[in-house]
């Protein structure tokens, strides 16, 4: 498959990771605010968070933080913090490690290497 342009990539940048955690981080202090009453994926797009399902996932994974979904109407969801946990070290996928070992053998000095 050809990309449209040469340049573009299918890979994620840092700037993309950054936006995501900063979502992550505003969404969580919405639902925290909210308490029972919950978020629905509505007031989290006004948020400027468009991928509030992934952003939800990534909180439940990543964070170890209990979330319920309930469906309130067509395509409207609402999310309810249920309980907290200590955010705890994720396993790596087998994908993820071998990310991580590609770039830090493409930019050694930003991982650690040696110059």
């Amino acid at each position: 498959m050809k990309l449209v342009n040469e340049s573009q990539s299918t890979r994620r940048g840092p700037e993309d990771f950054a936006r995501a955690a900063d979502q992550n981080s505003k969404i969580l202090a919405r639902l925290q605010e909210a308490g029972p009453l919950g978020v629905t994926n509505s007031e989290m797009w006004a948020m400027g968070a468009h991928a509030a399902h992934s952003r939800i996932s990534d909180l439940r994974k990543r964070g170890g933080y209990q979330i319920s979904c309930k469906r309130e109407a067509a395509g409207v969801w609402r999310y309810v913090l249920q309980a907290e946990a200590e955010p705890a070290e994720p396993e790596l996928s087998a994908f993820e490690q071998r990310r991580r070992r590609e770039d830090a053998e493409a930019m050694p000095l930003f991982f650690g290497g040696a110059a």
